[in-house]
């Protein structure tokens, strides 16, 4: 799974940005690890693929090593948004896009692995239900194989196998 992970870990999370940041804030305070947070610009991509706002956020972490942590919104895909659009009023279509972040992991290495480890895992203590859990998002409701490939990235930080007794978002 390192392979596959590289350099850059990025996945769905199932709540919005302000509660991923939220979390991931108070994870890094409750580690002691130095931070700042800065505003970004999302890319053009980003905007469209994944209907993401014109700015995210970015947590750098400077100590007790270098990663940083980007958390963009996610509405929905384009052919997903245009399908919305034509069914849904404005209201209904935000409700059913709303609770979709993409969370973007720099500079994994084996250096900086078990820090981000440790991070990820407090991010996941600290949540009230996991944060591969994107069910609720009409985009991800018959994505059964994508929801599992992020739940997967998830927990490829704690070090554990799926299991599907879990009852938490398994391909089944």
């Amino acid at each position: 799974m390192d392979r596959f992970v590289g350099s850059e870990w990025r996945t769905f999370c199932g709540y919005g940005p302000d509660r991923v940041l939220s979390l991931a804030t108070a994870a890094l305070d409750d580690l002691g690890y130095d931070y700042d947070r800065e505003t970004v610009t999302t890319t053009g991509a980003e905007r469209t693929m994944l209907g993401a706002e014109e700015t995210g956020d970015r947590l750098v972490v400077s100590d007790p090593v270098r990663f940083e942590v980007e958390i963009v919104r996610a509405t929905a895909d384009p052919l997903t948004g245009t399908a919305l659009s034509a069914v849904l009023g404005p209201e209904r279509r935000e409700r059913a896009t709303e609770g979709l972040s993409v969370v973007t992991l720099r500079t994994v290495s084996d250096e900086t692995r078990p820090t981000m480890a440790a991070f990820v895992d407090r991010v996941i203590e600290r949540a009230d239900r996991p944060p591969w859990d994107v069910r609720h998002h009409v985009g991800l409701r018959v994505a059964v194989l994508l929801r599992y490939k992020i739940r997967l990235l998830w927990i490829y930080w704690r070090g554990e196998l799926p299991d599907r007794r879990e009852g938490s978002d398994g391909p089944g």
